[in-house]
C-alpha cells in the first residue's frame, strides 16, 4: 500500500530524437584544386572567418604572373598609342598627315585604353581566385566533420569540413500528436541525453514544425538547450519532456494504484477494517518519467490505497 499525498505536479510530454544544431554548414571550396593542408581536426572550435584548409597554389600563382605581364605589356601599348597620338597632333596642325590618318591613331589609342582596362580586371580576378585557395568558415563553432585530407582532389563545391554553429543547439524530437494543442513554442521542457541520464538539462520548445507524420502520427517539436560546445554529439539520441501544465496543492497517487476498467479508472483504497473499497478516480497532470499522478475524486491526503491492484475485489 502507498499513502495518498497532496503536492504539487508539473504535467509533461515526452519525445525522443536526436541532437543537432540549427546550422550544419558543410564549408567548401568554391574552386578546383589539390587540398595542401586541412587546418582543423574533429572536434576542434572554430571562429568567424578563420582558414580551414589551403589550396596548392602553384597554378594559381602562373595566372597571377601572366596576368601581371599582361598587364605590363598592355600599359607599354598604351604608352606608345599615347606617344602616337601627341605626334599625330603636331602632324595635323602642320599638314603632315590627313584627318583620316589622326582619328585612326586616336581609335588605337581608346584600344589601348581598354585592353589595360581588361587586364587589370583579369589581374583582380586572378588574384581573387588565388585568394580562394584559402578556404575560411562562415560561422563559428564546432568541427563535426572533417571530409578531406592533404593531398585529395576536389572540385568547387566539394564539402572539406563541417561546422556545427554552437550557438543554438537542439533535439529533433518526435512527439504524439494527440498533443499537439499542449505543445507550444516557448515552453519550457527538459533533456536527457542518452548516457547522461544524472544529468538533466532545462531547454525549451525553440519550435514546432507545422506539418505532422500521418503514418507514425507523431509531430516534430525542436527543443533548444544549453550545452558546452566540446560535449555536442551530433546524432546523439535524447528524451525531452516538454512542461504543459502544473496542479497545485493536488492529491496523487502511484501509477501502480490506479486500475483502469473499461474507459474508467479507480484505485482501492483500505479502510480501518483492512478491507479495500473500490473508488473511481479522474486522472489530471502527470509525468512520463515520475511514478505519480494527480487524482480527482473523493480521496483524502493521507488515504492508504492498494499497488498493483489487479484482481482485487470491492470489499476484500
Amino acid at each position: 500500500m502507498a499513502a495518498v499525498r497532496e503536492q504539487d505536479v508539473v504535467a509533461e510530454v515526452e519525445g525522443t530524437g536526436t541532437v543537432t544544431t540549427k546550422v550544419l554548414a558543410k564549408v567548401g571550396s568554391k574552386i578546383n584544386g589539390r587540398i595542401e593542408q586541412v587546418l582543423v581536426d574533429e572536434g576542434d572550435l572554430v571562429q568567424k572567418g578563420q582558414i580551414l584548409a589551403e589550396f596548392e597554389e602553384t597554378d594559381l600563382l602562373r595566372q597571377v604572373d601572366l596576368a601581371h605581364a599582361q598587364l605590363e605589356a598592355a600599359r607599354a601599348s598604351l604608352w606608345e598609342a599615347k606617344r602616337e597620338r601627341r605626334r599625330a597632333d603636331d602632324l595635323l596642325r602642320t599638314g603632315g598627315i590627313s584627318r583620316d590618318e589622326a582619328d585612326k591613331r586616336e581609335e588605337r589609342l581608346r584600344v589601348a585604353q581598354r585592353t589595360v582596362e581588361a587586364q587589370e580586371a583579369e589581374l583582380r580576378f586572378q588574384e581573387f581566385k588565388l585568394s580562394e585557395a584559402k578556404v575560411p568558415t562562415l560561422v563559428s563553432g564546432l568541427v563535426t566533420r572533417r571530409w578531406v585530407e592533404p593531398g585529395d582532389a576536389v572540385v568547387a563545391g566539394q564539402p572539406v569540413v563541417t561546422v556545427a554553429d554552437t550557438s543554438v543547439i537542439w533535439v529533433d524530437a518526435n512527439v504524439d500528436q494527440r498533443f499537439e494543442g499542449q505543445v507550444r513554442k516557448e515552453k519550457p521542457a527538459t533533456v536527457i541525453l542518452r548516457g547522461r541520464t544524472d544529468q538533466p538539462f532545462r531547454g525549451y520548445v525553440y519550435r514546432v514544425y507545422p506539418e505532422a507524420d500521418p503514418v507514425t502520427e507523431e509531430m516534430l517539436v525542436q527543443v533548444a538547450f544549453p550545452l558546452e560546445p566540446r560535449e555536442l554529439r551530433i546524432g546523439q539520441w535524447a528524451e525531452v519532456y516538454i512542461e504543459v501544465g502544473k496542479a497545485r496543492r493536488a492529491l496523487v497517487v502511484p501509477k501502480s494504484a490506479v486500475m483502469p476498467v473499461g474507459n474508467d479508472r479507480f484505485v482501492f483504497v483500505v479502510g480501518a477494517d483492512n478491507r479495500a473499497r473500490r473508488v473511481k478516480v479522474e486522472l489530471g497532470a502527470a509525468s512520463p518519467r515520475r511514478p505519480m499522478v494527480a487524482v480527482k475524486s473523493r480521496l483524502a491526503a493521507g488515504d492508504r490505497v492498494v499497488l498493483m491492484p489487479m484482481g482485487l475485489r470491492d470489499g476484500q
